[in-house]
């Protein structure tokens, strides 16, 4: 920025460029607008990620449910790794079908259904990711 005096004595300012506030805002403006959009970004990763986490749980409890033995009652229900897919376990319970009711305003009740079992299995992922849990109810005959 130039000072000069003109001819009929005012002083007069001339500028080429921008100031100190004006290159702090834009930068402030311009960090804002990366930062929503970074985070955009990471949470679409996320849901990918969390996408693809499900299809590979589905396939291995449609693996584990087509190589469960015909006698579930020799069935344990402890955890057990899974083939050809490091980091990730499964486990299969059976168990008597209970199921719970609660009527508006009255305490829940407690239903027991002797005909059926409920078949619960829950996939884990690795990397501590929630698991996937899937349930079925099954004749009591079946087992």
């Amino acid at each position: 920025m130039t000072i000069t005096k003109s001819p009929n004595h005012k002083i007069t300012k001339s500028s080429s460029g921008f100031t100190l506030i004006e290159v702090l805002v834009a930068t402030a403006i311009m960090g804002i607008s990366l930062g929503v959009l970074l985070s955009g970004f990471a949470q679409g990763h996320r849901q990918a990620f969390r996408g693809d986490m499900a299809r590979e749980a589905a396939y291995i409890a449609e693996s584990v449910l087509y190589g469960l033995p015909h006698e579930l009652e020799s069935l344990s229900s402890s955890e057990e790794e899974v083939e050809d897919h490091p980091g990730w376990s499964y486990k299969v319970e059976i168990r008597d079908l209970v199921l719970k009711i609660t009527v508006q305003a009255q305490e829940e009740k407690e239903i027991e259904v002797p005909e059926l079992k409920e078949l619960v299995l829950t996939v884990h992922p690795p990397y501590n990711a929630h698991p996937f849990v899937l349930t079925s109810w099954i004749p009591a005959e079946q087992i």
